[in-house]
């Protein structure tokens, strides 16, 4: 089992300090193991010394045949939808704390979102990817169903770019860069993601982000292969879905696009209060970019947000996008790993409550 954990330090002026990192082995053979680690830096330009002595013990978690929502502590609501509530829960017998969606059936069958529901569950179920939540555990009542995700603690995107008004291009390009492989992962198991905003990304404890929500997933899409359903956030619609055309994956680079003008400028690209004229925007008008939009990056993003899909960049797959020369200075091996350091390491929005 491989896994890490970085050292942070909080100085007198409120700003955190990067100590270090660990990867600690865990030996499930012993209840209880205790080690002495030296601390690493996550790249070449840090100077890290010190190390860390870390005592783990490792609990079997008792084995049941079904769980039900008595086995958790529901600690508190940190999230409400049209079809439930998120709350921070705390699991009774290991005290891990987690994230569970609560949805009611009945308005799940009333609302028609039984096929949407089916899907963000096979689909969580399959994915292990590190910037995609984890889906850990899921069961039902007579009434509701619960899915158990993994608690991410560092807020929205919406949230941090609402306060920022705009994010400086490495961080953007940063958060970019992450749900690329998030989506290219998708996308390697036959999976149009569809509904790619800020709204739908969370940062972790870290500042790395976990893609959420799967509600709008279309499964089994081969290569090339198109489908029909209008769906999405009016902002980011693509120009093949509103002219009713079909679509393929290449629909989800075009938000990746929308989602990266918007974090370099503050709005998605076409904007409007009135969704039709928007529409018509989307459709019709050339993009333009503020003087600020960096010249390799207003390339990118026209080639991303190109109106013609089988001329849009990534029609041959992620790869052409990732080797853009605004992607030049991320090591994609290392961002895999979590090995770059985030821009930003969020103050926590929902600490896990201790016991």
């Amino acid at each position: 089992m491989d896994f890490s954990i970085s050292i942070w330090a909080t100085l007198t002026n409120g700003s955190e300090k990067f100590l270090g990192m660990c990867k600690p082995s865990v030996n499930f053979d012993t209840k209880t193991h205790q080690e002495t680690y030296s601390l690493t830096a996550i790249s070449q330009d840090q100077r890290v010394t010190g190390s860390v002595t870390i005592k783990t013990t490792y609990k079997k978690p008792e084995v049941k045949d079904k769980l039900k929502i008595e086995d958790f502590d529901l600690l508190k609501v940190i999230g409400k939808g049209t079809l439930g509530k998120v709350m921070q829960v705390r699991k009774k017998d290991t005290e891990r704390v987690y994230a569970m969606k609560i949805v009611r059936k009945a308005d799940v069958v009333e609302r028609k979102e039984i096929d949407h529901i089916i899907a963000e569950r096979q689909v969580l179920a399959q994915m292990h990817h590190p910037f995609i939540i984890n889906l850990k555990f899921s069961f039902q009542s007579e009434d509701k169903l619960y899915m158990v995700l993994s608690f991410v603690n560092g807020g929205e995107l919406f949230v941090h770019l609402q306060e920022a008004g705009r994010f400086d291009e490495y961080r953007a390009k940063f958060y970019t860069a992450e749900l690329l492989l998030a989506l290219e992962y998708l996308h390697s198991y036959n999976i149009i993601y569809r509904d790619v905003k800020p709204e739908n990304l969370l940062l972790d404890y870290n500042g790395h982000i976990a893609l959420c929500d799967f509600g709008l997933c279309k499964m089994h899409m081969t290569k090339g292969e198109k489908t029909n359903t209008f769906c999405g956030t009016p902002e980011y619609l693509a120009p093949e879905l509103l002219l009713g055309e079909g679509y393929t994956n290449v629909v989800d680079w075009w938000t990746l696009g929308v989602l990266l003008y918007e974090m370099l400028t503050g709005l998605p690209p076409f904007y409007s209060e009135n969704q039709k004229e928007m529409y018509t925007k989307i459709v019709e008008e050339d993009l333009a970019f503020p003087l600020f939009v960096a010249p390799v990056a207003r390339d990118l993003l026209s080639q991303l947000l190109e109106k013609e899909p089988h001329k849009r960049l990534g029609v041959n797959g992620a790869e052409e996008i990732k080797s853009h020369p605004f992607f030049a200075d991320i090591d994609w091996k290392k961002l895999m790993q979590k090995r770059i350091t985030p821009p930003m390491k969020p103050k926590v929005v929902c600490r896990p409550v201790e016991h």
